[in-house]
């Protein structure tokens, strides 16, 4: 072959932009719930099990296909967070179809939403999702196109991945894949996924986010549900924010059984004022300990933590008071004895952070 008239190969340029379109301007930031959920973010809500993490999502999903604001009450007097009625798309991969069924049912019932809100929902579809798979997210993206979604959500993140194991540097493509997604369609995506096994290990709320450290990167926000043993209440704060700070959100859970059985009739979330309830202030230095057990933390510096933790919502004289609380009263946090005889705080047990069903 004589390769003095062989045509180069056709290479794809990138193109780009430059200040002048940096500068063009542009519309603010559009909510489909104000201070929450933006349009063309990628987000995770994440939590232990039996910490009610579906049934928020739902709740979310349920106001925006409504246009309902969110948890009436969460800032102050009747307000709540204020929604774009949309299209939402929810898959279940997790709780199959009877259960979904009945949940949709009795949350859409106790906010009277008609039969015709546009809120389309899959349960165990088939063939099922699979975020590595080209031909899968295509499916997704042409139903998102369809029925002009705005919000989607998925439940949950370890059922979509396929053979990619969640602890490894792979999940950055899958995390790539769902943020093709969110840029093409302009839709906030939700994905709900699980907290590490004992919470946090490390000194960050966010390292109890279960994965690969790739998951959390990927992500425009990562709100955590709390939910004490024994309690209908549960705390939802941001372990990461890109751009302006999100609200903490403590919420009570109601629901009613169908007369004589154990389905659900009507269910739904009501807000507690977040400064009036100690369930966040609990929980952050309950992680806190956790991540730093069996060594123990200074009390000094466990408080500086939990302060900067809850944006400053809580003193410090708030904070030490709830710390000796649990020391003295409830046990769930003890003293141990650190070097040159420093009284370091470590978890102990008690009544614990609820981590079943």
């Amino acid at each position: 072959m004589n390769t003095a008239y062989d045509e180069p190969p056709t290479v794809q340029r990138w193109v780009f932009r430059t200040l002048v379109e940096a500068r063009v301007p542009r519309a603010p930031t559009e909510y489909i719930v104000d201070k929450y959920l933006a349009t063309h973010t990628l987000n995770v809500l994440y939590g232990a099990p039996g910490s009610l993490k579906s049934m928020i999502a739902l709740s979310l999903g349920l106001c925006v296909a409504g246009g309902l604001p969110w948890l009436r009450g969460l800032f102050g007097g009747d307000q709540g967070a204020t929604v774009i009625q949309s299209p939402v798309i929810w898959i279940d991969l997790d709780n199959g179809q009877r259960r979904t069924d009945e949940r949709v049912d009795a949350m859409s019932k106790a906010m009277h939403l008609p039969d015709d809100a546009p809120f389309y929902y899959l349960s165990m579809p088939t063939p099922s999702l699979r975020a590595t798979d080209v031909e899968s997210m295509g499916l997704l993206h042409d139903e998102i196109t369809r029925l002009s979604a705005r919000m989607v959500v998925i439940d949950n993140l370890g059922l979509v991945t396929g053979t990619v194991e969640e602890n490894s540097a792979e999940m950055a493509q899958v995390m790539k894949n769902f943020r093709w997604l969110a840029e093409e369609t302009g839709a906030a995506f939700l994905i709900l996924h699980h907290q590490r096994k004992g919470g946090a290990n490390g000194s960050r709320p966010g390292d109890a986010l279960r994965g690969h450290s790739s998951i959390e990167a990927a992500i425009d926000l990562a709100l955590h549900a709390v939910r004490e043993a024994n309690s209908n209440q549960v705390g939802l704060r941001s372990t990461k924010t890109r751009g302006v700070d999100v609200p903490n959100a403590v919420m009570e859970f109601s629901y009613e059984h169908v007369p004589g059985t154990n389905d659900l009739s009507n269910a739904y979330f009501t807000s507690v004022a977040v400064r009036q309830n100690n369930l966040l202030l609990k929980q952050s230095l309950l992680s806190f300990a956790e991540g730093n057990s069996p060594h123990g933390i200074p009390k000094n510096r466990l408080r500086e933590l939990v302060y900067d933790d809850l944006a400053g919502e809580f003193s410090h004289g708030k904070i030490r008071a709830e710390m000796d609380h649990l020391i003295e009263v409830t046990g769930e946090l003890g003293i141990t004895e650190g070097r040159q005889g420093a009284k370091l705080v470590i978890l102990s047990g008690g009544n614990g952070v609820n981590n079943n069903d």
